[in-house]
């Protein structure tokens, strides 16, 4: 891995700076798919760590070929409120786990609520 990469919303970019990070803001999720394919054709590489609610909106065949090549891994993080229809705690939450160990999880004491 040469470098860290982040694409998130410009409001958060000064603050990924301020901590010494390669940060770049989309306005859109269409910015965020033109930064990645500029990469992928340039040959970047790094580990490349994604605005969850913009990765979920992204053209599947850009995440495809994100999933095929070895030169930029990416990842996930949460940026704050979702981007799109609201989505509660729970549901980001248990949507995160279940990506990360591969199994669904309740809250006790809640309804479970599904994702959309």
């Amino acid at each position: 891995m040469s470098h860290l990469l982040i694409i998130t919303r410009p409001a958060f970019v000064a603050g990924f700076r301020l901590a010494g990070v390669n940060a770049f803001g989309a306005v859109d999720v269409e910015a965020a798919e033109e930064l990645i394919e500029a990469w992928l054709a340039a040959g970047e590489t790094g580990l490349l760590a994604i605005d969850e609610g913009i990765l979920e909106r992204m053209d599947p065949a850009v995440v495809k070929k994100l999933d095929a090549t070895q030169q930029l891994p990416y990842l996930a993080i949460p940026g704050g409120k979702p981007l799109g229809p609201e989505a509660s705690r729970q549901v980001r939450l248990a949507g995160m786990i279940r990506r990360t160990i591969g199994y669904h999880i309740t809250f006790k004491g809640e309804e479970l609520e599904v994702e959309a």
